[in-house]
């Protein structure tokens, strides 16, 4: 009889797995190091301030609970389904996300904080798995990948929303996953289960935040482009099944097909406006609309207000879409203006999100100048997404969070340029003067359109 010596085969398995753990950490030290402290920073942050959920955050929390308890995707259980404004919010994944949550730990927002810190901390490393297939033959891959991970994880406006109940940091999950799949398949095309999952995955990222849907094109040009017929058909189908559950809710709901609820349109009744401005700040006329009338009454009225504001008022039409450029892109526009703070603290976070903002911006543009030089395929795929992401933004409204899509593609170029530094090159940069001058002109532009907003807020540290 073969005896077993047990704890020897204990130790063995343990000597085994620990050599193991201190390969991969020897060799991934500096992404380990990066990706802990971005999560010990949300972590940190998270149960340091405890921010109270109000506004868009108490809502979210209201459905979840809701959701939970009985009533089920229901924002106000004094008034009836075709009055409540649930699905007149980003979702609905964000609020099944906080469901799920306090159906397993109770209605905790410390539970919510660590798995947001884990998400962003996961989105990170996403952001270096995707480098490392987009820069697959370039030598620096693993510099530019652990750029791209610092930017992303370290940036101060990502860490403050994930102390949030906010949809950005599970939207920013999607989006880092989607990317990584996509540059998967890009190089594996004949992998059924990896188109499949990143039709899962696109379609997940769409319900947590619509403006996604905007990145499919490029997908689909892929597939057209390289004649992938069934792989364009098995995506389009598991796209397809991620929306039915949700879809036929809403046509029970409402007896209408909803498959991205009602916040996206009424957007373009928001920012389209005689005498808007091109950010989501609703009229007394738009909020007695809300008010009044059933929520399935809110697309087809935003969408006539939308055409009959284009048709009627082309001119500022054009101009308010000028407006969300200029603002998109602006430097001046940093996060941190938030119920929770007040004074030098709040300064404080508002100048390390201005500083952080002016480097992504700069760098990430230099990058992207050079990528477009360097014409290679798989750096215009990344470019293409660059460009379709914000284009909806700037048809709608656009606020400071609502730009946060596009901070993993700027990340990735911003490390792209600086994983080439060298004092020489960069006094020589012409994609870094270009970069300077456009930014700085931009947001000398908004300042100037501005000052008496800017002013009104510089006034409340004084």
């Amino acid at each position: 009889m073969i005896k077993y010596n047990y704890f020897q085969i204990f130790m063995n398995n343990f000597i085994s797995a620990r050599n193991i753990f201190e390969t991969v950490f020897s060799r991934n030290k500096l992404l380990i190091i990066i990706l802990l402290i971005s999560f010990g920073l949300s972590i940190f942050y998270s149960f340091y301030f405890q921010i109270t959920p109000l506004v868009d955050a108490r809502a979210y929390d209201n459905i979840a609970q809701n959701i939970v308890n009985g009533p089920g995707y229901k924002e106000d259980l004094s008034l009836d389904m075709e009055h409540d404004y649930a699905i007149a919010r980003v979702g609905p994944l964000y609020e099944y996300f906080l469901a799920g949550i306090y159906k397993i730990f109770g209605h905790h927002y410390g539970a919510v904080w660590f798995l947001q810190a884990l998400l962003h901390a996961l989105s990170a490393w996403l952001l270096y798995l995707t480098v490392l297939l987009v820069f697959s033959t370039n030598e620096k891959r693993k510099k530019i990948a652990l750029w791209a991970t610092a930017i992303f994880g370290f940036y101060p406006d990502l860490i403050e929303i994930s102390a949030m109940l906010m949809t950005e940091t599970l939207s920013l999950f999607f989006v880092c996953l989607f990317l990584y799949l996509f540059f998967r398949f890009f190089i594996d095309t004949k992998n059924c289960w990896l188109v499949l999952l990143l039709g899962l995955i696109s379609g997940l990222a769409v319900l947590a935040r619509p403006p996604v849907l905007f990145l499919l094109p490029i997908v689909y040009f892929l597939f057209f482009r390289k004649k992938l017929f069934w792989q364009a058909a098995v995506f389009s189908v598991a796209l397809f099944l991620i929306f039915v559950p949700w879809t036929a809710r809403n046509y029970k709901v409402y007896d209408e097909i909803m498959p991205f609820g009602a916040a996206g349109q009424f957007n373009f009744w928001i920012g389209n406006q005689p005498g808007g401005n091109g950010e989501q700040e609703p009229t007394l006329q738009q909020q007695h609309f809300l008010e009044t009338h059933k929520a399935t009454e809110i697309n087809p009225e935003s969408m006539r207000q939308f055409k009959n504001f284009v048709f009627n008022y082309p001119a500022e039409f054009i101009k308010l879409t000028l407006l969300r450029i200029n603002k998109y892109f602006s430097v001046i526009r940093p996060m941190g203006f938030w119920f929770y703070q007040h004074g030098l603290g709040q300064a404080l976070f508002i100048f390390s999100s201005a500083l952080a903002s002016v480097f992504l911006f700069i760098f990430g543009l230099a990058g992207a100048i050079k990528a477009w030089r360097a014409k290679e395929v798989k750096l215009n795929y990344l470019l293409g997404f660059l460009v379709f992401t914000p284009l909806i933004i700037f048809a709608t409204v656009v606020e400071t969070r609502y730009r946060f899509q596009v901070y993993p593609l700027l990340a990735i170029f911003a490390g792209y340029f600086i994983a080439d530094f060298s004092k020489n090159s960069w006094l020589k940069s012409g994609a870094l003067k270009v970069s300077l001058l456009l930014v700085a002109l931009n947001g000398l532009a908004d300042l100037l359109m501005s000052i008496e907003r800017f002013k009104e807020r510089i006034n409340n540290f004084f």
